[in-house]
C-alpha cells in the first residue's frame, strides 16, 4: 500500500484551522495549518433566543495533523473571510481541501492585474486551501512544499 504524500493527506482534511501566515523571504509565502477533529462530547449552542442540542465541537486536539505549506516564489495570494467567499459555477478544480485550479475567478484577477503571463515568469497555477475561517488563494508557477510539523 502506498504511503500518502503530506500533500495528499492535507487534501484529506475536513476541517483545517489557518494558524499562522507569513513572508520567510521577500516574494516568498509559509503557512501554518492544524487540523480540527470532530468531538466525541456534545454541547448545546445558543445563538439568540435558539438552542441546537447535541451539538459536537470542532477542535484542535493532540491528535490534529499540523501542516507547513511553503511557496518558494508567488505571483499573487489572498487570505479571505470564508464568511464572504463564493464560488463560481464555471471554476475547475481538482482536490478537496487542497485545490488546483485549471479555471477560476482568481486566475482571471491575476491575468488582469498583473503582467504575469506563459511567457513571464511562465505557466502558473491557482492554488487553494479550504479552511474553517479562511480561504487562502495563491498562484505560483511551482507547486508549494507540504510537510508535516509538530504543533
Amino acid at each position: 500500500m502506498k504511503e500518502q504524500s503530506a500533500t495528499e493527506e492535507l487534501d484529506t482534511c475536513n476541517y483545517l484551522y489557518l494558524e499562522a501566515v507569513s513572508e520567510p523571504h521577500a516574494n516568498g509565502l509559509r503557512l501554518v495549518l492544524s487540523e480540527g477533529i470532530v468531538s466525541d462530547k456534545t454541547e448545546t449552542l445558543t445563538i439568540g433566543d435558539a438552542e441546537i442540542p447535541d451539538v459536537r465541537p470542532v477542535e484542535v486536539t493532540d491528535s490534529s495533523r499540523w501542516f507547513e505549506v511553503v511557496w518558494d516564489t508567488y505571483i499573487s495570494y489572498s487570505v479571505r473571510n470564508e464568511s464572504y467567499c463564493s464560488w463560481d459555477k464555471n471554476e475547475e478544480w481538482s482536490g478537496n481541501a487542497f485545490r488546483v485550479y485549471t479555471k477560476s475567478m482568481f486566475l482571471d484577477f491575476v491575468s488582469s492585474s498583473t503582467f504575469a503571463s506563459d511567457d513571464y515568469p511562465g505557466p502558473f497555477v491557482h492554488y487553494e486551501i479550504v479552511c474553517s475561517d479562511h480561504i487562502i488563494d495563491v498562484a505560483s508557477e511551482h507547486p508549494p512544499t507540504v510537510r508535516r510539523v509538530g504543533a
